[in-house]
């Protein structure tokens, strides 16, 4: 008899620990603050000083099983230097946003790392960080892409080395990935378009969706 109490007493601490992390993590249910949040990426503005965007497609249900409930995505051009690039932010829960990351995302696309990314901090923007890296497509003359890629839970954007972990209490989750196409040359990186790029974006987008 003992047994079986003590047996139902830990079953039932192991249910009421599922439900609570369901609920938690909105396993079950969109919550309010989600839907609020995700509906703030259409403020963003379209153009961010010389760098004019265009909407762009993105597959729904992709972007859908990466755990975004909603998304911003545009392809930029330079009208200095005709230099282009795409820009995504997505909105959802924590759990699944923090997860998905370019090594996975991109090798399921034929791309293959070329080193580890490393952390980039824009000049002259407060609170921005970014991870960053290249891949190229796994092909004779395959293109290579330089990627960065952030988080923001409302106060700043974070190059976390912990995602899953640092992001999990949060109500809802920002994530970044901005996506050029480059020659392959050993460019600094504050030298890239992507970089002039993000000394724009990231202030705005801190101000808009915090």
């Amino acid at each position: 008899m003992k047994r079986t109490l003590t047996f139902a007493a830990g079953l039932a601490v192991v249910i009421a620990s599922g439900l609570a992390y369901g609920a938690w993590t909105q396993r079950w249910q969109k919550s309010a603050s989600l839907e609020a949040r995700a509906a703030k990426l259409r403020q963003l503005p379209d153009d961010f000083g010389p760098w004019k965007g265009q909407a762009a497609d993105l597959d729904a249900d992709a972007l859908a099983m990466v755990g975004a409930e909603g998304w911003w995505v545009r392809r930029f051009t330079d009208e200095r230097s005709g230099a282009t690039l795409l820009a995504i932010i997505l909105c959802g829960r924590p759990g699944p946003l923090s997860v998905h990351k370019p090594e996975a995302c991109y090798g399921g696309a034929g791309y293959e790392s070329e080193g580890p990314a490393i952390k980039y901090a824009p000049p002259d923007v407060k609170s921005a960080e970014c991870w960053t890296g290249k891949f190229k497509e796994a092909l004779a003359g395959g293109r290579e892409l330089r990627i960065f890629w952030s988080w923001c839970g409302g106060d700043g954007w974070r190059a976390s080395d912990n995602p899953r972990w640092d992001f999990a209490r949060l109500p809802a989750l920002y994530k970044l990935y901005v996506v050029r196409e480059t020659t392959g040359r050993a460019d600094r990186l504050d030298d890239d378009p992507a970089a002039d790029f993000l000394r724009r974006l990231l202030p705005e987008a801190t101000r808009v969706l915090s």
